[in-house]
């Protein structure tokens, strides 16, 4: 049997590599919770992004089955959002107007896009060159024509 002063400091050891095991596993706990925060804020900022350009296809749909007219058609157009959770997105509206002769009546389509981004009002949509780091977009498109 070994003597008691050879077996002195065996405990401090252990205690050190548990230390550094708990302290190496708190890191990697706080660097996995930071990322999935940023992935959790990036897809809210998504999600608002989408309603922005949805915001910005019913208005162009509304200007064009009552107004009769194809907003953005010579120049994109710029919506900024009211306050509120969509305040710092921009939206802007094209649309392309397609005649059509159907029988003996011509047929108006509008085919409105809208891009959404959160950037500073004034500034178009898609951004090539964004200034935010948490930049997203979003684009959709919608097809309208007269109601049959």
């Amino acid at each position: 049997m070994n003597p008691p002063s050879r077996r002195r400091g065996f405990a401090l050891v252990t205690a050190i590599f548990l230390i550094v095991m708990l302290a190496a596993l708190a890191a990697a706990i706080a660097y996995f919770s930071s990322i999935q925060q940023a992935g959790s804020e990036l897809d809210l900022l998504g999600a608002r992004a989408y309603h922005a350009a949805k915001t910005g296809i019913e208005w162009g749909s509304f200007r064009s089955l009552r107004n009769d007219s194809c907003p953005g058609a010579g120049a994109p157009t710029n919506l900024a959002m009211p306050a509120g959770s969509l305040a710092t997105f921009t939206v802007t509206v094209t649309c392309v107007r397609g005649t059509f002769i159907e029988g003996a009546s011509s047929v108006k389509i509008d085919r409105i896009t809208a891009n959404a981004c959160n950037q500073p009002a004034g500034v178009q949509c898609p951004n090539a060159a964004p200034t935010i780091p948490d930049y997203v977009e979003r684009s959709l498109s919608a097809t309208v024509g007269p109601p049959w």
